[in-house]
């Protein structure tokens, strides 16, 4: 993406030198189509929400920085035409379910609080959320069907990069926490003789949480390295006394190493590899409809936008998504009860 936003500096430059919005508050026009002052700080906004350094940020930082969020809002235009040409769009079920998805993350209230002291209207931030949701619909709508994966690419990623599927040695254990100590003794013994752990810890009382984690061998936490390895599966560590009240260590299993095979792996190449190509085939739609869209930039933006960004262009890197890439082998870890501790 840093590599597209540079490409779009450097256009708008070039438009900025020759024309300019007439309109009072528009600071671009693509296609005909305005961008208004209000939104490009809007998003600027957006774009540093949560930011406490306490450092009042430059005249031209600010500058370099707008001019990459125009970039944003230039992208969001050429996409938001191609949906419609398309015809595609985000309906407004999609924008509900998405935006209960982020609020979920935020208890009570924080959300509006959030967004109040940071200065920025609701309407605002649904318009982002939509212009995001449609960025996600053109990749997965229009560009996905183009892009294919052949065995053999999969197999040649694999063999040249075969360390990143060896998985080292691993110990499947689970870690039992309560305020009562006889109550943690008691869970854990079950757990020991239990065959399906996950059964025995729906039958637990409130109290009592029930952490599951798969953990590199070498990587253990120093208080927990000298317990877990003189243990056998299906045996607990001494218990011990915490801020979290008691709690005692379950060994479940010791995982040997291991390198997963290419059908096994099959999965996280594919995840990869599609999204490399993703990144290619959306560079390559961006770049023909730059050649042929009219691109328009007031002259005093511009000219701040080149000054902050020349060298930039000169030392483009790679582009990547918005969303990063999971790490492939890292094992999710689950809990049970209902006041799971962090």
């Amino acid at each position: 993406m840093r590599r597209i936003i540079l490409l779009l500096v450097l256009v708008m430059v070039v438009a900025g030198c020759t024309q300019h919005p007439e309109e009072k508050g528009v600071v671009a026009r693509v296609n005909g189509t305005p961008i208004y002052l209000k939104e490009l700080e809007a998003r600027y906004d957006l774009n540093n929400i949560g930011w406490v350094s306490g450092v009042v940020p430059s005249v031209e930082s600010m500058s370099a920085e707008y001019g990459n969020v125009l970039s944003e809002l230039i992208i969001y235009k050429l996409v938001g035409a191609a949906l419609q040409e398309e015809g595609l769009s985000v309906s407004a079920e999609d924008l509900e379910k998405e935006e209960a998805a982020i609020r979920a993350d935020y208890p009570d209230d924080l959300f509006e609080r959030t967004l109040t002291e940071e200065y920025i209207d609701i309407a605002v931030w649904r318009l982002f959320l939509k212009r995001h949701l449609e960025m996600r619909l053109f990749f997965n709508d229009v560009l996905r069907p183009k892009v294919s994966l052949t065995y053999q690419e999969a197999e040649r990623y694999y063999k040249e990069n075969l360390s990143e599927f060896y998985i080292p040695e691993r110990i499947h254990v689970l870690l039992v926490r309560g305020t009562d100590r006889k109550a943690v003794l008691r869970a854990s013994s079950l757990f020991e003789k239990a065959d399906d752990w996950k059964t025995v810890a729906e039958t637990l009382p409130s109290e009592i949480t029930v952490r599951e984690m798969k953990l590199k061998k070498d990587r253990l936490p120093h208080q927990w390295a000298s317990a877990l390895q003189r243990l056998r599966p299906k045996h607990s560590s001494n218990i011990s006394t915490t801020a979290y009240g008691y709690e005692q260590l379950v060994l479940l299993a010791a995982i040997p190493e291991k390198i997963l095979g290419p059908s096994q792996a099959y999965s996280v190449i594919e995840r990869i590899l599609i999204e490399q190509k993703l990144n290619g085939a959306f560079i390559t739609w961006l770049e023909e409809q730059i050649a042929s869209a009219k691109i328009e930039v007031t002259p005093l933006l511009s000219e701040k936008i080149y000054e902050k960004n020349n060298e930039q262009m000169l030392s483009n890197s790679a582009p990547k998504q918005e969303e990063a890439i999971e790490e492939p082998y890292r094992e999710p870890e689950s809990e049970v009860g209902k006041n799971s501790d962090p």
